[in-house]
């Protein structure tokens, strides 16, 4: 079945509306890159979302990033990090060989004002864990490693879990910035 996307902005819509959601920390919405019906949909279903931008160190990548982060700034969503996914592969013997070139991460989170949380290491263990359904970060080796920091720095310092009086400080704050910005 090859699904076209309003099709697949109604399922993303149907899974958050239908869903009982308990409590959460967070919710991790893993989406393709760029600034498509779902993303743009999402952005306006959950405005007091916050966006992580991933890029690879190509820079093809960066220039669909840096659509995406813009795509998520028009929508008051506050970025609170890049990602550079693929950053370097650490070779069995401890040697580092940047395959897709170096610094992509640094540059887009330079672009879009955003810190860069994470350099994550390209890694056959990351595939074999999703084909096992063993999650790399529960492992260990550099891959681990990294997606273990990543984890640590966005709950204790990019964007630390809240309660819902801090979602709607947050949303405050983003409609005050927007009213300023606009000189209202």
């Amino acid at each position: 079945m090859v699904w076209r996307g309003p099709m697949v902005s109604g399922a993303v819509m149907q899974l958050l509306q239908q869903t009982l959601w308990d409590e959460l920390d967070y919710l991790i919405i893993d989406m393709p890159p760029g600034t498509g019906d779902v993303q743009m949909g999402l952005a306006k279903m959950l405005p007091q979302a916050e966006m992580v931008v991933v890029t690879t160190p190509a820079l093809a990548a960066q220039k669909v990033a840096v659509r995406v982060a813009n795509m998520g700034r028009a929508n008051y969503l506050r970025i609170v990090g890049v990602v550079e996914n693929m950053s370097t592969y650490v070779a069995p013997d401890g040697s580092r060989h940047d395959l897709f070139g170096a610094g992509g991460g640094e540059s887009l989170a330079n672009e879009v004002g955003a810190p860069l949380l994470a350099n994550i290491p390209l890694d056959g263990a990351v595939a074999g864990g999703g084909d096992t359904g063993q999650p790399v970060a529960l492992g260990e080796g550099p891959a681990s490693d990294a997606y273990q920091a990543l984890a640590d720095r966005i709950v204790n310092e990019a964007a630390p879990p809240v309660d819902m009086a801090g979602c709607s400080a947050r949303l405050l704050a983003a409609a005050e910035d927007a009213l300023e910005a606009s000189g209202a």
